[in-house]
């Protein structure tokens, strides 16, 4: 089962069938490690009021993050039965699903469930030269700001953009990783990065994303490229950069459709997809929080008056 389509939809399956829910859409992150972090909107509106299925014991973690109420929620981890109680949006919920886990849901409910395996967590605590995490602390119903804006943000993005963008799922996988392994686990004193990229891996991971600005490319392309652990690449491109290599991306992607919108020829939405954006309305959309105007008025004035988009020195040497 090598098609990512396939796999979501597989993923998917599985997850309806487990929460008996109406629908739910995943996206996977698998540029960070060998596992996948898998992302999936849960959505029950019309609960049938009995336990989930037993899912099969994995060495892995699931986190609900609470998108809407919940008054209230049962769960059983290994025989052993709990009342989770009342949960606002914004809380969540750490699953050890070693335990095999099941939830008894008589609410309406809707949650982000971010899966990530042991292995991953182990991985990164590797990199910081920390024991291997082990277990996460139990948690049911605390509230986490982080987790809450990070999952919103991923998942508005997605709905309106699709989850084509590889490298922001890395970011946003990374950043959830690093969150929980500090918060919830056992991964303590993280010391701040000093330097950044060295020029050639610079030049290097910025070259690789101007070359594969139309398919994208993930934060383990990058990494690997430059010699470096998708962690430690990650916050040394940001340091030397002064934004995250997602960002660097978009700005990449805007600068070269104003090239391509100088040829007349080509329409927008053609120039969309040969940058690598979604579709015409994710263009529009970036092109204009980056450039303040959308961009056929930008092609319009540009093309009327060319000085001034030229640096001020050549605007002035101009007739």
């Amino acid at each position: 089962m090598n098609d990512p389509a396939t796999q979501i939809d597989h993923h998917d399956a599985l997850i309806q069938r487990r929460f008996r829910a109406a629908s739910t859409k995943s996206c996977f992150a698998k540029g960070i490690s060998k596992d996948p972090t898998i992302f999936t909107h849960v959505a029950v509106p019309e609960p049938s009021g009995i336990w989930t299925l037993k899912p099969e014991p994995e060495a892995a973690f699931s986190v609900h993050i609470v998108l809407t109420p919940l008054p209230r929620l049962e769960a059983r981890m290994e025989g052993r039965k709990e009342a989770l109680g009342a949960m606002r949006a914004g809380e969540i919920c750490i699953f050890d699903l070693g335990t095999s886990p099941r939830v008894l849901i008589r609410d309406p409910m809707q949650t982000l469930r971010v899966q990530m395996s042991q292995r991953s967590l182990d991985d990164l605590a590797d990199e910081f030269g920390r024991p291997p995490i082990g277990s996460l602390r139990p948690t049911f119903g605390a509230e986490d700001s982080v987790l809450f804006g990070l999952g919103t943000a991923m998942l508005k993005k997605t709905q309106m953009f699709g989850d084509e963008d590889a490298l922001f799922l890395d970011h946003v996988a990374l950043a959830f990783h690093l969150h929980i392994a500090q918060t919830y686990g056992q991964l303590r004193s993280i010391k701040p990065l000093r330097g950044g990229l060295a020029p050639w891996q610079y030049r290097r991971a910025t070259e690789l994303m101007s070359a594969r600005i139309a398919e994208g490319v993930t934060l383990a392309e990058l990494a690997e490229a430059c010699e470096l652990s998708v962690n430690y690449f990650a916050r040394a491109f940001r340091r030397t950069a002064e934004m995250p290599a997602h960002k660097w991306l978009m700005r990449e992607r805007v600068r070269q459709a104003k090239n391509l919108l100088l040829n007349m020829e080509m329409p927008a939405a053609e120039v969309a997809v040969a940058c690598g954006f979604t579709d015409q309305s994710h263009f529009t959309r970036i092109f204009s929080q980056l450039e303040g105007k959308s961009p056929a008025r930008w092609r319009r004035l540009r093309l009327d008056d060319p000085r001034q988009y030229l640096p001020r020195f050549q605007a002035a040497a101009m007739p």
